[in-house]
C-alpha cells in the first residue's frame, strides 16, 4: 500500500520533524511505501531540500499527481487533509493513518 504526500507539505509554515515522524511511522510501524507527490521539474528541488535536512530517509520515490494510488495526503482531495504539518497535528495523522490501514 501507498503513502503520496504532497512535497507542498514538506515547505514552510510546516515542520519537517513532522514530515520525518510521520514517514518514520507510515514506514517502519505500517509497512507503507511513501510517495513524495511532486511535478517532474521539481524532484530536484525537493530531494536536496529534504536530504540536506535529513528528512528522505524514508521516502521511496516521486510520483506526479494521479500516477499512484493509496493513502494521500494533502492540503484539499485527500484521504488526510492538512493545511501544513505541525507538531498539533502528529496524533491526528498517525491516528488516522492506522485507521485507515487497519482493514488491509
Amino acid at each position: 500500500m501507498n503513502l503520496i504526500i504532497d512535497a507542498d507539505l514538506t515547505n514552510p509554515p510546516s515542520e519537517l520533524s513532522v514530515f520525518r515522524d510521520i514517514t518514520l511511522y507510515s514506514k517502519v510501524f505500517l509497512d507503507l511505501d511513501v510517495l513524495l507527490e511532486c511535478e517532474s521539474e521539481h524532484k530536484d528541488i525537493y530531494y536536496y531540500w529534504l536530504k540536506n535536512r535529513g528528512a528522505f530517509d524514508y521516502i521511496d520515490d516521486f510520483v506526479n499527481s494521479d500516477q499512484e494510488h493509496g493513502i494521500t495526503i494533502r492540503s484539499s482531495n485527500a484521504t488526510i487533509t492538512l493545511k501544513c504539518l505541525r507538531v498539533e497535528e502528529l496524533n491526528k495523522v498517525i491516528y488516522l493513518l492506522k485507521k485507515n490501514t487497519l482493514y488491509l
